[in-house]
């Protein structure tokens, strides 16, 4: 019999506990996201509802031992992906785990992919090589207009970004760039390409400027199917609602909608304050999320499981770039629950193994990395 009708996951980016074991191979020794926000915070970090589903006591080192509730189970994930992508990291809480690394293109792309594409859309290709993007368009915007042609462009990682003017290229045939772009690295290509962008611009000389809101991106497919796709399979419901915004309407989904499924929240605004290297607005962020909590887990039923967890760390007080390796945060929630703490799980899987399981979709010839914990929270 299904426990839980219906799980609301939120997914607070970046919100890590300290380095994971394996955090010296990403360069990420001493990150600690909620532990240099307590020292930075100190007694003004107020959070008192993830206090009381656990967080706290996953922080033993930064927080005195504080009271939690009894319908919350708590424990930490760690992330098994070989990388740290965004979409590596999304891939693995919804059950599709890399353990292949991403090709990084750090001279551009190769001259057979480039002559492909002139010649399926008859269009130059002007630029193939690692570029800032306002540098792009300051040395090749006009070259672009005159010819119609295509500036592509890399970080040196596992992405490409293909810009042109909006008055020399429609929405659709951007799409079908992207189409067709995709396809050839996913079925053509012995390197793995992670993103595709395509990305307008506008404005004229001197004046070019990137249109971002009408950006098309086309990520790699995952390496075996995610728990949304099984649960789509049986014809249940799947919400995303994302940012901090969501949580109004993660409420109203609350009151009005009974189906079983899954609600799904990311937050990204701690996350990107993180990447700003900015601990007080990351601290800032991370006490508004607690203050929607609190309107959110009244409306939590006993047949329902909030689950709280990140997709990665990403410390605002440590000095390199980028998100940060660590153990990342499990909290679990219903009224039905009795409460207590969890053994440290190996994967971020394990959400999504969970989320199969009580929502009565659980395949052990399907299930992908993770082991439920169902059984534990009973």
């Amino acid at each position: 019999m299904t426990k839980f009708k219906r799980v609301i996951l939120v997914v607070v980016e970046g919100l890590g506990l300290g380095a994971a074991p394996d955090a010296a191979a990403f360069s990420d020794s001493g990150a600690d996201t909620l532990g240099h926000l307590a020292g930075h915070f100190r007694a003004r970090l107020q959070l008192p509802v993830l206090q009381s589903l656990g967080l706290m006591a996953l922080h033993p080192g930064a927080f005195t031992q504080p009271a939690v509730q009894g319908h919350s189970y708590y424990g930490r994930l760690r992330q098994m992906a070989s990388g740290k992508s965004a979409l590596e990291d999304y891939w693995e809480l919804l059950g599709a785990v890399s353990t292949q690394e991403p090709t990084a293109y750090p001279s551009g792309f190769s001259a057979t992919f480039v002559h492909q594409l002139e010649r399926q859309f008859h269009r130059p290709v002007l630029v193939n090589a690692p570029y800032q993007l306002q540098h792009l368009l300051e040395d090749y915007g006009d070259i672009q207009v005159a010819t119609d042609g295509l500036l592509i462009s890399t970080s040196g990682g596992s992405d490409m970004v293909v810009s042109a003017h909006a008055a020399t290229i429609t929405g659709d045939e951007f799409a079908r760039l992207g189409r067709f772009i995709r396809h050839w690295f996913d079925e053509e290509s012995s390197g793995l390409l992670q993103q595709v962008t395509m990305l307008p611009f506008a404005g004229g000389p001197g004046r070019y400027y990137y249109r971002p809101t009408e950006q098309q991106i086309f990520y790699m497919r995952p390496p075996q199917p995610t728990v949304v796709e099984r649960i789509w399979a049986a014809h249940q419901p799947v919400k995303v609602i994302a940012g901090m915004t969501a949580f109004s309407d993660l409420q109203t989904s609350l009151r009005e909608e009974t189906a079983t499924g899954l609600y799904m929240v990311p937050v990204h605004e701690i996350d990107r304050a993180g990447y700003q290297r900015d601990p007080e607005k990351s601290g800032q962020r991370l006490m508004e999320v607690d203050r929607h909590l609190a309107e959110v887990l009244p409306l939590v039923r006993t047949d329902d499981l909030l689950l709280i967890t990140a997709n990665h760390g990403n410390d605002p007080a440590f000095a390199g770039e980028g998100s940060t390796r660590e153990w990342l945060p499990l909290l679990a929630y219903s009224p039905s629950l009795r409460g207590g703490r969890l053994a440290d799980r190996s994967t971020l899987a394990d959400i999504a193994a969970t989320i199969q399981d009580v929502l009565g979709l659980a395949d052990d010839q399907a299930r992908g990395y993770g082991h439920s914990f169902r059984s534990l929270l009973l």
